[in-house]
């Protein structure tokens, strides 16, 4: 990374870290734009410039992340069985969420009272659900449409979440990868609850 974006990196991060006390403290519907970017120590248009709207100061953490489960996928050893490939990747990348800890927290607690960007954090799980069964089925020469596929990404996109808010709602203090293994286990055993359909 080049000098000139390892500043912009900076001036992003000092941006959101900013914005994130300003909505701990009054809330994300009550702050402004002008009070980011005095916050921030920046001028409004250097503001616009990384952030076009205020529902981007929110979202634009996780959309930038968007594609970090298949790329982590991809980056797995060739030989590695799919299953084993695809546990580290999702091991991995719980790790990488659980080292931003308290942040993403807080950043998540207040994407949940806010209806915009809320909905766009759809749009971006399910991104990055497509973006792994593509990852899935180019490792395992299948057609991304092979229900198999698709039910291999949403498990595993299931257990992510899982995780994640299980980490969020508790305070034991396990991490969200902690909490994935268990999950695994979970789904493994024969005593797991499927739903049985009628015959």
């Amino acid at each position: 990374m080049g000098l000139r974006e390892q500043k912009a990196e900076r001036t992003r991060a000092a941006i959101l870290d900013a914005a994130l006390t300003l909505y701990d403290r009054n809330g994300f519907d009550q702050t402004t734009m002008e009070q980011v970017a005095e916050a921030a120590q920046i001028g409004i248009a250097t503001l616009y410039r990384y952030f076009p709207t205020k529902d981007l100061l929110l979202i634009d953490p996780i959309a930038r992340a968007v594609g970090g489960l298949a790329l982590s996928l991809e980056r797995r050893p060739a030989d590695e069985p799919l299953d084993l490939a695809l546990g580290h990747a999702l091991h991995g990348y719980l790790t990488a969420a659980d080292e931003t800890g308290e942040w993403l927290q807080r950043l998540r607690a207040h994407l949940d009272r806010a209806p915009g960007p809320r909905a766009r954090l759809w749009d971006l799980w399910h991104q990055e659900r497509t973006l792994l069964e593509n990852a899935i089925a180019a490792r395992a020469g299948a057609d991304p449409g092979e229900l198999w596929v698709g039910v291999a990404a949403h498990t595993t996109m299931m257990i992510v979440e899982m995780a994640l808010d299980l980490r969020r709602s508790t305070l034991s203090g396990r991490s969200a990868a902690q909490y994935a293994r268990e999950l695994v286990r979970l789904l493994g055993e024969d005593g797991a609850v499927i739903p049985r359909l009628p015959s």
